[in-house]
């Protein structure tokens, strides 16, 4: 679970490609997946203390932390964007995010997007990275979903079973997008507004069929803010990795790993349609 490039060399490599290509304006996505302090080599899991000091420092700097529903409008050119304006998200849908996130997103008064994947909450699968691991790497179970959406957070779709969507069939894709919908509806009581790719497999295909299933924004791994206008169905993210020091969460929440980010994911030959 090493990261593929050392940390300090990641952060010399980040400043070089940010050098004249500074971020533009818009909604900054933050991704999350994990909080917790059982995987300290596992770049999707950030300690829980490192989370507290992001948030904290998130608070300090005065950005206004809006939903991706309050966003929306401004996303469609319908409204103005507060300056500065981060959102907050978590993927995947892991028991950490109720028991340790949550109370210090409820320290900041903040609120955030769960993406859960509906086929393994409340099973004892878990997602395929950590299926060798530990017995502590436990989806939420449908009561803490319940739980999160009623404490103010939004409960989106992560698809059924985590496949890359890309990857499917268009009947597929439809089974996963629906299905999740479905599956959200009936356990939370409301239709989900908002959805991940998993892994960030997408194309235009999938972001239609997305949409056709009642999805009004939908989240990739593009780097990157979103400025008035963006396709609310490709909206960019920055993800905070558990590595990140307190000042590489500052400069990502700067723009200052967008270039770099783009780079790797050109490197790794990410989908871009």
């Amino acid at each position: 679970m090493r990261p593929a490039v050392p940390p300090g060399l990641r952060r010399g490599l980040a400043r070089l490609a940010a050098l004249g290509r500074p971020a533009g304006p818009g909604l900054r996505v933050l991704t999350y997946h994990r909080v917790n302090d059982l995987h300290p080599r596992d770049r999707l899991s950030v300690p829980t203390r490192s989370f507290a000091a992001q948030l904290e420092a998130l608070a300090a700097s005065g950005r206004p932390v809006v939903s991706l529903a309050d966003a929306l409008p401004a996303l469609r050119g319908e409204a103005m964007l507060p300056t500065g304006a981060v959102a907050l998200t978590f993927d995947d849908g892991f028991r950490d995010n109720r028991s340790e996130a949550l109370p210090v997103l409820e320290r900041f008064d903040f609120r955030a997007a769960f993406f859960v994947v509906t086929a393994v909450v409340g099973t004892s699968k878990t997602i395929e990275r950590y299926v060798r691991c530990c017995g502590a790497d436990r989806m939420l179970d449908w009561d803490e979903v319940h739980e999160l959406h009623a404490r103010g957070h939004a409960i989106g779709g992560h698809s059924r079973t985590h496949r890359e969507l890309a990857t499917l069939s268009l009947d597929e894709v439809r089974a996963e997008a629906e299905g999740c919908a479905l599956d959200i509806e009936e356990r939370v009581g409301e239709r989900p507004r908002h959805f991940c790719y998993p892994r960030g497999s997408e194309d235009a295909a999938v972001r239609q069929i997305v949409g056709e299933a009642g999805f009004e924004t939908a989240c990739t791994v593009r780097p990157g803010p979103n400025p008035p206008g963006t396709e609310p169905l490709a909206l960019r993210r920055t993800e905070i990795s558990g590595s990140d020091t307190l000042e590489d969460f500052l400069f990502k929440l700067a723009g200052g790993f967008d270039a770099w980010h783009a780079l790797v994911q050109s490197a790794r030959g990410m989908r871009h349609a």
